[in-house]
């Protein structure tokens, strides 16, 4: 078994006790968030506050791999895909998540 098969056993079992249900592509998929971070967002009319957060999933757990600007739904909210950290042959694909309109 390679380091990453490990890494990959010992996450699913994170999962399975931490795990919130995320939806990406209307499937549930079970993800480890990180806390919110708050930042500012230089937008049109001056800058507003908007909250940021990670979603760690396991590769197998989605049917490919997303990109930014797709929409994931966690707790009745649609978020906005920012970023996607995919590195093979890690296990974990990382997606920063944002709100839908800044």
């Amino acid at each position: 078994m390679s380091i990453h098969d490990e890494i990959a056993a010992d996450f699913s079992e994170i999962l399975q006790d931490f795990g919130k249900v995320i939806f990406y592509q209307g499937q549930p998929i079970l993800a480890l968030i990180s806390e919110p971070m708050l930042a500012g967002e230089l937008v049109l009319g001056g800058e507003v506050d908007e909250v940021r957060f990670n979603a760690k999933v396991l590769r197998p757990s989605i049917p490919d791999i997303p990109h930014s600007g797709q929409i994931v739904r966690w707790e009745n909210k649609d978020y906005r895909i920012k970023a996607v950290m995919n590195r093979p042959p890690h296990a974990i694909v990382t997606l920063e998540l944002g709100p839908v309109d800044p």
